[in-house]
C-alpha cells in the first residue's frame, strides 16, 4: 500500500454512513483511518476517540493538506459532494464520494474532469455496484443465462417519516426520496439496461418542496422497459427482478445491500446463490478504489465515470420532469 502497511483514509463527515464505513473497514486487512473532518473538533475527537493514530480536524484546509491519507471518503450531505470532492482531488488525494455523486450530471463532469486533470483516482461510493452478488448477476447476464432483458423491475422505499435527518428532508441540503433512495433503483437499471431511450416519472411532494414518492419508467431501444421506484413514506420490499426470454434473477430483499439471488429459467430449473457476507459491504469501495491506485487506474471499471455521468443525467431529466429543483 501507499505506506508499505496500509492505505490511509481520511473521512470527512462523522454520522451515521461514516460511522458505517468506519466499522466495515474493520472487516478489511491493510486498511486504516488516519484522519477525520468535521465541522467541529468535540464531533471529530469523538468520532476518532477509539481509532489508533488518528488525526481530528476541523479545518478542511489543514485535513486536505495531511499528509498522512492517502484517500479521501466523502460521507457528507449532497450538497457538499462536488465541493469537497474537488478540493480533495486538487490536493493530490484519491476520493471515493458517496452516492449521490454530485447534485447534477454537470457537477459530476466536473469532478470527473478534475480527477483527470490531476491524474488522481475518483470512484463513485455506489457501494451496491462493488458487492459480490452484484457480481454474479453481471456473469450470469454476460454469459446470457436469462436471455434477451425485457423487463426490470426495482423498488425501495423505507419508512423515514420519524427520521428528523435534515439531509432527508431539507431542499437546501438536497432531500427528498430521489437522490437518497432513487439513486439505487435508477444506478441499476443503467448496469443491466444502458441509457433509457425515455423517462417518465412521477412525484409526491412534502411540504418542504422535496419528493416524498417517485416513480419512474424507463424505456429502451430494443424495448425493454424498467419500472422502477422509491419513496421516503413507506416501506417496500426493497427486492429487484431481471426478467429475460429465458427466465429471471430475483435479487432478495435488500437488493442494494449484501443479499441472496435466485436465478429461474423457463425449463424449471431454479439455481440460488445464498449471502455468507458478514459485515455492512461498505467495504468493498475501498477495496475497489485502494486497487484502482495501486494499478494507477482512475476509474473502476465496476463504476466508469461515463457511467456515473449518465445515471446522473438521468436523474437530472427524472428531476425535470417532476418539478424537483434545489436552487444550485
Amino acid at each position: 500500500m501507499m505506506n508499505n502497511e496500509h492505505f490511509r483514509w481520511g473521512i470527512i463527515g462523522t454520522g451515521g454512513i461514516a460511522n458505517a464505513f468506519k466499522r466495515d473497514l474493520e472487516y478489511l486487512m491493510g486498511h486504516k483511518i488516519s484522519a477525520v473532518l468535521s465541522r467541529s473538533m468535540h464531533t471529530a475527537e469523538n468520532f476518532s476517540s477509539n481509532i489508533s493514530d488518528c488525526r481530528s480536524f476541523d479545518d478542511p484546509r489543514s485535513f486536505m493538506e495531511f499528509s498522512g491519507m492517502d484517500a479521501v471518503y466523502i460521507a457528507t450531505p449532497n450538497t457538499f459532494h462536488f465541493e469537497q470532492t474537488i478540493m480533495a482531488l486538487k490536493n493530490k488525494k484519491h476520493v471515493l464520494c458517496e452516492k449521490p455523486f454530485g447534485m447534477n450530471a454537470d457537477e459530476v463532469k466536473g469532478m470527473v474532469e478534475s480527477s483527470k486533470m490531476n491524474n488522481v483516482t475518483l470512484l463513485e461510493g455506489m457501494w451496491t455496484r462493488y458487492l459480490p452478488h452484484i457480481d454474479i448477476i453481471r456473469r450470469l447476464i454476460d454469459e446470457n443465462s436469462i436471455g434477451d432483458i425485457h423487463t426490470l423491475f426495482a423498488c425501495h422505499g423505507q419508512d423515514l417519516t420519524h427520521s428528523k435527518n435534515p439531509r432527508l428532508w431539507t431542499k437546501e441540503l438536497g432531500g427528498g426520496a430521489l437522490l437518497d433512495l432513487g439513486i439505487y433503483v435508477v444506478s441499476l437499471a443503467h448496469m443491466v439496461l444502458g441509457k433509457p431511450k425515455n423517462i417518465n416519472a412521477n412525484s409526491i411532494f412534502t411540504k418542504e418542496g422535496v419528493d416524498a414518492k417517485t416513480s419512474m419508467i424507463f424505456t429502451y431501444e430494443n424495448g425493454a422497459i424498467a419500472n422502477l421506484s422509491c419513496s421516503m413514506y413507506d416501506t417496500q420490499p426493497n427486492r429487484a427482478v431481471i426478467s429475460g426470454s429465458k427466465g429471471f434473477i430475483e435479487i432478495a430483499p435488500t437488493f442494494y445491500a449484501p443479499t441472496s439471488i435466485t436465478i429461474n429459467t423457463n425449463d424449471g430449473r431454479s439455481t440460488s446463490y445464498p449471502n455468507d457476507y458478514k459485515g455492512h459491504g461498505l467495504r468493498e469501495q475501498a477495496d475497489e478504489l485502494a486497487k484502482c491506485v495501486k494499478n494507477n487506474e482512475i476509474e473502476s471499471q465496476k463504476m466508469k465515470h461515463s457511467e456515473s455521468i449518465a445515471v446522473m443525467e438521468s436523474m437530472d431529466q427524472i428531476r425535470n420532469d417532476v418539478g424537483l429543483t434545489f436552487g444550485q
